[in-house]
C-alpha cells in the first residue's frame, strides 16, 4: 500500500511540475497610456516606452488617444523636440524596433478629423479585441502620460 501511495503522489506531484517546467519569470509587458500632444510629454512617454523596448526587452505598447492622436497626424506640422525629431519620427523608430502603437478610432475622427487612410505605416487602430487584450495582458503594467 505504501508504494501504491508513494507511486500516486510522484505522479501527483508531475502532473503539477511538468507544466510549469521551462515557464520560469512571468513575461511581463508595458502599456503606454498617451493622451497629450505636448511635446515634452509625449516625447518623455515615446523615449521611456522606446528604452524600456530596447534596453529591458520587454514588450512595449503605446496607445494614443484624446488628444495624442494629433502626434501621427501627417496633415498638420509637427514640432520637434531637442533632438530635431518629431514625436512622429520618434514613433517609427520605436515600432521599427518592435514596438506596438494603437490609436483611439473614435478619438482620431472626433479629436483628430482623420480617417484610416491617414494613419502612419505601422500604427493599429485599437479595435476593441485588441485593445483589450493587449490592456489586461497578465502581468501587464500601466504608465500614463
Amino acid at each position: 500500500m505504501n508504494k501504491r501511495r508513494l507511486l500516486l503522489v510522484l505522479l501527483a506531484v508531475l502532473v503539477i511540475a511538468v507544466p510549469l517546467l521551462g515557464q520560469g519569470k512571468p513575461k511581463i509587458s508595458l502599456f503606454v497610456n498617451l493622451t497629450s500632444d505636448e511635446i515634452s510629454r509625449a516625447t518623455m512617454a515615446i523615449s521611456v516606452a522606446h528604452r524600456v523596448l530596447s534596453e529591458k526587452k520587454i514588450p512595449v505598447t503605446i496607445w494614443l488617444n484624446v488628444d495624442a492622436v494629433r502626434l501621427v497626424d501627417q496633415k498638420i506640422i509637427q514640432n520637434m523636440h531637442g533632438d530635431a525629431r518629431t514625436p512622429l519620427e520618434k514613433l517609427q523608430a520605436f515600432m521599427f524596433d518592435g514596438g506596438k502603437v494603437l490609436i483611439c478610432p473614435m478619438c482620431m475622427r472626433n479629436v483628430g478629423g482623420m480617417e484610416n487612410s491617414d494613419l502612419p505605416k505601422g500604427v493599429e487602430l485599437s479595435e476593441m479585441d485588441i485593445f483589450w487584450t493587449t490592456l489586461f495582458a497578465d502581468d501587464v503594467r500601466v504608465l500614463s502620460y
